[in-house]
């Protein structure tokens, strides 16, 4: 339901994905999400908070195209890990 100033929207039935982590709540959207650590560790990858996940690197100078090899590949298997949960 979206509701804008006194106007309400009819309810649509949610047949997949996740309602964004402030609905599930923190311990809810960890739970729900907590897999996606194992694919960040495989690729030393990422930043977590409460409801947050982000995926951070820093390379020396000149080795930005190693970095960015990292995150290009990290993202392709997220993209598939998203997929497979119809997000």
């Amino acid at each position: 339901m979206f509701i804008a100033t006194n106007s309400k929207s009819d309810p649509v039935p949610v047949e997949c994905s996740v309602p964004q982590g402030s609905v599930l709540g923190r311990v809810q959207f960890i739970a729900y999400t907590v897999d996606i650590t194992e694919l960040f560790d495989k690729h030393d990858l990422y930043h977590l908070f409460a409801d947050d996940k982000q995926l951070y690197t820093h390379v020396p100078p000149g080795q930005e195209v190693v970095g960015l090899h990292k995150l290009a590949s990290c993202i392709s298997e997220l993209q598939m890990w998203c997929a497979s949960r119809r997000l």
